[in-house]
């Protein structure tokens, strides 16, 4: 029996489509995680990487709400020390129940991150132990240490500070961390005045604290958490600047990003797939944790990525339940896309991301 060979136009039709159709079912799973994350323990999904974003967001507001009242028991020990060692005490938590209890942990961009976060060390610890196992073979010393030792400083700096940056997201036990400085501005505000709001009303109708008082603690405290954020200082941030640097000496080539991947440096590879697309970093982000990677395969075709080298990263960035011979045909669609189309498609995510999401909101209200 001859073996069966696809259509070259159906197959690239159909991966363009299957992309559109990606968008609107990533938006989907980030609702219908706001839905899980937050279930009560006893009927949460016992998915492992849904539970490791549980825990990432459980740590994230506690980390906040701690410092925080470090912050507040401080500034009130001399008017009342034992509400200030109450509050100061760290156990038992007093912002999380209530953010939960009032629905304020339900916030979409927040729980995307958490998930990003938990799909990236997913996919970074696997690749590291692979790159691992290449080293041991491999006289080349691995692309990170390239770049430190580069006889362009900066671009040897900018390196150096996104390893600093990456070193903070995984604890002494080596489990995934997602930092309040790692946040994009907008969310950690947010996140930092709910925290706020709820030891406010901790102190008012617990500690019996005058409420104008409360509110002048608490909000000088949050304050001061906030005035010493620098979102360059993300590990996004850190990874666009290298990257920047290395499109500047026409560095940012496909074998570099692909090597970036193969070696477990997923921020500088999504960096530099965005900046090669002309699309924001967390749009990349999306693309390249795609379920079924249509959209990640669309995108490589958009940049003009070598064949060769988008099989190799599309192969490398399968999800663990994905079958084999689904990864292969998405690959094989990929050999007949013709850019100009994938070009096309990915246009909408070259616009403002606030321009986009109008857009997307306009056309849901439309067809309802």
């Amino acid at each position: 029996m001859a073996a069966f060979v696809p259509e070259p136009i159906d197959s690239a039709e159909r991966l363009l489509g299957d992309a559109a159709r990606a968008q609107i079912a990533g938006r989907d799973r980030i609702r219908l995680a706001l839905i899980d994350l937050l279930l009560p323990e006893g009927r949460r999904l016992r998915d492992i990487e849904r539970a490791a974003a549980a825990n990432l967001l459980q740590r994230l507001v506690a980390t906040v709400e701690d410092d925080l009242r470090d912050r507040i028991g401080q500034r009130i020990e001399t008017r009342d020390p034992v509400l200030a060692a109450a509050i100061s005490g760290g156990a038992p938590p007093i912002a999380a129940p209530m953010m939960e209890h009032a629905g304020m942990l339900r916030d979409a961009e927040l729980v995307g991150l958490v998930l990003r976060r938990a799909e990236e060390h997913r996919l970074s610890v696997t690749l590291r132990l692979t790159a691992a196992r290449m080293f041991e073979l491999s006289t080349e010393p691995p692309l990170i240490d390239m770049l430190i030792d580069d006889s362009e400083p900066a671009i040897a700096e900018a390196a150096m500070a996104m390893i600093v940056a990456e070193s903070r997201r995984i604890d002494r036990f080596q489990d995934p961390v997602l930092a309040r400085t790692d946040l994009p501005a907008e969310v950690q505000y947010r996140l930092i005045w709910r925290v706020a709001a709820c030891l406010r009303r901790y102190l008012i109708d617990i500690g019996r604290l005058d409420p104008a008082i409360a509110d002048r603690e608490v909000g000088t405290a949050a304050q001061a958490l906030l005035a010493g954020y620098d979102e360059g200082s993300t590990l996004e941030g850190r990874a666009i600047a290298l990257a920047l640097l290395l499109r500047a000496a026409d560095r940012l080539t496909d074998a570099l990003i692909s090597r970036a991947l193969a070696e477990g440096r997923v921020a500088l590879t999504v960096a530099g797939l965005a900046l090669r697309a002309g699309i924001e970093f967390g749009s990349a982000w999306d693309m390249m944790f795609d379920a079924d990677g249509s959209r990640l395969a669309v995108l490589l075709g958009a940049i003009g990525m070598g064949s060769a080298t988008a099989a190799d990263i599309l192969f490398r960035c399968v999800p663990n339940d994905m079958d084999p011979d689904t990864a292969a045909t998405r690959i094989e669609a990929f050999m007949t896309l013709d850019r100009r189309r994938a070009e096309e498609t990915l246009r909408p995510w070259r616009l403002d991301a606030a321009f986009r999401g109008a857009i997307d909101e306009l056309e849901a209200g439309l067809r309802q």
